[in-house]
């Protein structure tokens, strides 16, 4: 069998060979051939022909929907050609071109592409709709919850689509004076979590910082920025002024974690003050407690002793903390005193605590005068207990003021403590005494830049029998000098102020017995209108004789 087979080949290809036809697919002839020849199998017969469908049936094979789609498309070109065309032969202008619209009943607005769009057939509806469905189903988990959502979703998705409006018109309208659909918010997905609906995502508002966690970053941000920052300052100290109690409160938990240091920056004590002045009582004493062991070294600090003093401002009237102020700084009382920044402190307590509770400063004072008497704020501490207190209180400290008058009269500061006394001070022995010590001195500290502050002071306390006295003193001649004392002090540009004022005291007899004395020594008038400071002395005692 195989031979015969074996001779037959040959044969067989010639005669098979070209017998094709044009599609390329082999005749019933050569079937039956091959298959009385035996070489035609049941399974070679289905190998040929799924072979055939592969290889040479190359028809194209479209879906309902595809060619659905194919017709929308192009419904869509031959309107855009028609637009196109009327406007190239200029028949449509700009206005028939807004208002040239498909009708009503055939139209429908896409969200995305704002084109209109036939409406599709009934049937032809039905079918999408169906086959969408089908889709929506094989996607869908087998859950009895989800079918329901999802069928809303899609009853919303129709809606949409349908509506003359588009989507953000529909959702707007919604938001504005209705709510929304329960169940349209949000959707499950398979895992059961709750996520935002695609429908809503493009409408939904965008995650925001809870209002004290966004605030309380935003003011941690500042307070990290506040060391040496003026602007950062500023802007605490506003929202400290006019802010939220919110935004107080934190601002003042921030910076009670930062304390002390803070309150010795250069711009920071600022903020902090800020706290005693413009917050309530509730943040105000917990940094008061914040600060309570601090306190000594804030008052001898060059900014956290602005602090101090504010803080002293805030125990105004408030027993309780003013004890406790008083007890933390009272052993520390000498080493402020010797301190630059510490004598603020001492001054401001003297300011707002009772006299009373002050008493145990005097002491203190006594022993370091001579030091005080020469500093700005020392000398204003020592001014301060004259005014307060009772002369039996503070009678060693005016002897001291007198034993050192020659030194203190002449020091930038220290005559503003004889002056004190000169003004303030009730008529007593040590006033008396200072006066003639003032006074038998009158020419040597009348040129002095500070002392002749000191003597313009003294004369005030003068009677009229005194001045009478200084004047006949003016009038003669000075030593080493061709004119009198009256022409030398008078051209001295320290000096002419204790004239001036002496001349104000004095009454219309002494000014005019002076004028005359001046007429009839013609040098001496010459002398003291050949200096400015003169001729302004002259141009007085000219007015006040005429007064």
């Amino acid at each position: 069998m195989n031979k015969q087979n074996d001779d037959y080949l040959p044969s067989l290809l010639k005669e098979f060979q070209g017998t094709e036809n044009a599609e390329g697919q082999s005749s019933e002839q050569q079937k039956v051939k091959l298959g009385n020849l035996g070489l035609m199998t049941p399974m070679s017969n289905t190998l040929t022909t799924d072979f055939e469908q592969m290889t040479l049936d190359t028809s194209p094979k479209e879906s309902l929907i595809i060619q659905n789609n194919l017709l929308n498309i192009d419904s869509i070109d031959e309107q855009e050609e028609a637009i196109y065309k009327l406007q190239v032969q200029g028949t449509l202008n700009v206005q028939k071109h807004q208002s040239f619209k498909v009708p009503k009943e055939q139209k429908r607005k896409s969200p995305k592409h704002k084109t209109c769009q036939p409406q599709l057939t009934e049937p032809l509806k039905q079918e999408i709709d169906e086959n969408q469905d089908a889709i929506l189903e094989m996607h869908s988990p087998s859950s009895n919850d989800t079918p329901q959502l999802n069928a809303q979703t899609l009853q919303l998705i129709k809606e949409v689509w349908n509506s003359e409006k588009n989507e953000t018109e529909y959702f707007q309208d919604i938001i504005d004076g209705h709510s929304i659909p329960q169940g349209l918010q949000y959707e499950f997905n398979y895992l059961n979590q709750p996520i935002y609906s695609p429908l809503l995502e493009s409408q939904s508002p965008q995650v925001q910082f809870e209002p004290d966690i966004e605030m309380d970053l935003y003011i941690t941000s500042l307070v990290d920025q506040l060391w040496g920052n003026q602007i950062v300052s500023r802007k605490l100290q506003k929202m400290l002024e006019s802010g939220t109690l919110e935004q107080k409160e934190l601002i003042s938990q921030k910076l009670e974690r930062i304390s002390p240091q803070i309150e010795k920056d250069v711009f920071g004590n600022y903020v902090v003050q800020k706290i005693f002045e413009c917050t309530n009582q509730k943040l105000q004493l917990r940094m008061f407690n914040k600060l309570k062991s601090h306190f000594y070294d804030l008052s001898k600090n060059n900014f956290g002793c602005r602090v101090m003093q504010k803080l002293i401002e805030y125990t105004y009237n408030r027993e309780d903390l003013q004890l406790i102020v008083l007890q933390q700084l009272q052993s520390n009382m000498r080493s402020l005193i010797y301190d630059l920044n510490g004598n603020y402190v001492i001054f401001k307590m003297l300011e707002t605590y009772d006299k009373l509770k002050m008493e145990f400063l005097i002491p203190i004072v006594e022993e370091s005068f001579n030091y005080m008497g020469q500093q700005i704020y020392g000398c204003k501490i020592i001014h301060k207990i004259i005014q307060q207190y009772s002369p039996q209180q503070i009678s060693r400290i005016i002897r001291l003021s007198v034993q050192n008058y020659s030194v203190l009269s002449q020091t930038e500061y220290g005559n503003y403590v004889l002056q004190h006394i000169l003004q303030y001070w009730k008529p007593s022995q040590e006033k008396g005494y200072l006066v003639q010590l003032v006074i038998q001195q009158f020419y040597q500290l009348s040129i002095n830049k500070y002392a002749s502050n000191t003597v313009e002071r003294a004369l005030e306390v003068l009677g009229k029998q005194e001045l009478l006295a200084i004047m006949k003193w003016l009038l003669c001649l000075s030593p080493n000098q061709y004119s009198s004392n009256f022409v030398v002090l008078a051209n001295h540009q320290y000096a002419n102020y204790v004239i001036k004022k002496f001349l104000v005291l004095s009454d219309h007899s002494v000014q005019r017995y002076i004028s005359d004395h001046l007429s009839q020594n013609q040098l001496e008038l010459t002398a003291i209108k050949s200096t400015v400071h003169g001729q302004r002395i002259y141009s007085l005692l000219e007015k006040q004789i005429q007064h």
